[in-house]
């Protein structure tokens, strides 16, 4: 993934909703001309690509975001706390599984006397979202990046008992009765929440959010 600048960024955000976006628009299509014996079959296909989507797109934006604030070459006294811990995420879950003095010391003295170093992080390795994106998971990234979960917590039921529930009772092959507008409206605020995401992300680096 390259991505070295603002412009970049914003391109690639554009591009990869926009194709989803696009896909998502004709499954929802397919479920309002489907006669009644396919609508069952449309609407359980429907909303397994929509959480599909959700996740996909989540993780390819925070993992591209990562990148952009990677290539900067900020030191770790440069980027703000999200960036910082995670830089030092490593040396901290050293520092909090022993019980030695002198690892204890040792991360101390690091955090004293480094900070003018280089931040290092892998980007890829950075964002999980163990193929089941709830809401704690969600917010859980965002604190990674430094984007704020706030606005997405009232969300929260619909993502985990909706979009997430029924993803994984169909594809673990059980059968689920689906309302079509219980759907729509799914389908509607799934959108606008990854249109708004891809604002607060692009908004982000535009502002220098990772920036102390």
């Amino acid at each position: 993934m390259r991505i070295r600048t603002k412009t970049d960024l914003q391109d690639f955000l554009s591009f990869d909703l926009s194709w989803r976006k696009k896909e998502l628009t004709n499954l929802h299509n397919d479920v309002r001309t489907a006669n009644v014996k396919k609508l069952p079959t449309s609407l359980r296909c429907a909303v397994v690509l929509l959480y599909a989507h959700w996740e996909g797109f989540i993780k390819n934006a925070a993992e591209a975001y990562l990148t952009y604030i990677k290539f900067q070459k900020l030191k770790l006294n440069e980027v703000n706390d999200n960036i910082l811990a995670l830089s030092l995420k490593q040396k901290i879950k050293e520092f909090s599984e022993t019980n030695k003095a002198t690892k204890h010391v040792e991360f101390v003295t690091f955090f004293k006397n480094n900070l003018n170093e280089k931040a290092q992080f892998s980007e890829t390795d950075s964002i999980k979202t163990k193929s089941n994106l709830n809401s704690e998971i969600l917010a859980e990234i965002f604190a990674t990046i430094g984007i704020s979960s706030v606005p997405y917590a009232l969300k929260a039921n619909m993502i985990d008992t909706q979009l997430l529930n029924y993803r994984n009772t169909i594809a673990h092959g059980n059968h689920l009765i689906i309302d079509i507008k219980e759907y729509n409206l799914l389908h509607a605020e799934i959108i606008l929440m990854l249109d708004n995401i891809s604002t607060d992300i692009s908004n982000a680096c535009v502002l220098d959010h990772f920036k102390v």
